[in-house]
């Protein structure tokens, strides 16, 4: 498996095209970015870099792996922005249930202000007839139960 922390360093190496300024790029010593470059190469089954006297440059499976580089970093960049945006309830879904008339008078209303306010987050909503949201709250099926107390109502 390739680890995203040696990308970095292929993609530093490819952009200053010595060793030693990716290191200084990436607060690297010289050493530890040519044994990531290493490892990197074991890992890949492949030959990455071209060492000669102006620098390095990458071989032409490095260039390949350079190409990928991008897009995989660029994903976890926004797998973390996600991660973050969750974490600070930012983003997320929250699931509710409730009756028709509830869905029509309460939900919607709610979920349009949500909308402009806080635009990561998902809403999920269910119908669930009268008292059947309440269970479905209680087993966390969902996380918001909207529902009408009643005469007769089960407690």
């Amino acid at each position: 498996m390739i680890e995203a922390r040696r990308l970095h360093i292929l993609r530093a190496v490819a952009d200053h095209r010595t060793v030693t300024a990716a290191a200084a790029a990436l607060h690297l010593t010289p050493s530890a970015v040519s044994q990531q470059l290493a490892a990197l190469e074991q890992e890949t089954g492949h030959r990455l870099v071209e060492r000669g006297a102006k620098g390095v440059r990458l071989t032409p499976a490095g260039e390949i792996l350079l190409g990928h580089t991008n897009a995989v970093l660029a994903q976890l960049e926004r797998a973390e922005a996600e991660l973050a945006a969750y974490g600070s309830g930012e983003a997320g879904t929250v699931t509710v249930a409730a009756f028709a008339t509830g869905i029509a008078e309460v939900v919607a209303p709610a979920v349009a202000r949500l909308a402009g306010s806080a635009p990561g987050i998902r809403i999920r909503v269910q119908d669930a007839e009268g008292d059947a949201s309440l269970p479905m709250l209680l087993d966390r099926q969902v996380d918001v139960a909207v529902a009408v107390e009643y005469r007769g109502a089960p407690p």
